[in-house]
């Protein structure tokens, strides 16, 4: 990919192997890709995150997320692409949408994501809303608090899975620091 985009005089994500994945955040997103900035960044991420995590789905030792070892990386994964996917205000769920198009791309090379897609796109949608869960759960406890301190955010991350990023903009919004 790298040395295609080099031939190409292009980056990575804008070679036929994103191409779909890209075109199908775009439309979600209602954002352009070629425009730059920071919604192209948070549409890198999110292409990344979610070709790995099929790929992960996709492999015949069957890892899915959890809180341990590989499944705790692939969790990892689906939430970044998730947290990214709201700041372009992506309607949720959707993480299984960009799998379907990662399927598509790969499919005819690696078989094992046609024969695993069921499984790829139901576990990719089911992290995703065990995420908003936990993140609204994470909002209903941050709302409940007077500050925030460096303990208060780990607790937020430890027990609901919010997000350092998250904690760190609710306490800029809540500052009237937005921006």
């Amino acid at each position: 990919e790298r040395t295609l985009a080099v031939l190409n005089g292009t980056d990575v994500f804008s070679t036929d192997s994103f191409s779909a994945i890209i075109g199908a955040i775009e439309r979600l997103s209602r954002k352009r890709y070629a425009d730059g900035g920071e919604p192209a960044r948070a549409m890198r991420i999110i292409a990344d995150h979610i070709r790995s995590a099929t790929f992960i789905l996709g492999d015949e030792r069957g890892v899915v997320p959890s809180n341990t070892r590989q499944g705790y990386i692939l969790r990892r994964l689906i939430r970044r692409a998730v947290r990214y996917g709201k700041s372009l205000d992506i309607v949720a769920p959707f993480a299984a949408a960009l799998a379907r198009a990662v399927i598509e791309t790969y499919a005819a090379a690696y078989p094992e994501l046609r024969k695993n897609q069921n499984m790829i796109l139901e576990e990719i949608e089911r992290e995703e809303v065990r995420f908003a869960a936990a993140l609204d759960r994470g909002l209903k406890e941050f709302a409940k608090l007077a500050a925030v301190d460096g303990k208060i955010a780990f607790d937020l991350y430890q027990s609901y899975g919010f997000p350092l990023e998250f904690t760190e903009g609710q306490t800029r919004q809540s500052l009237g620091l937005t921006g």
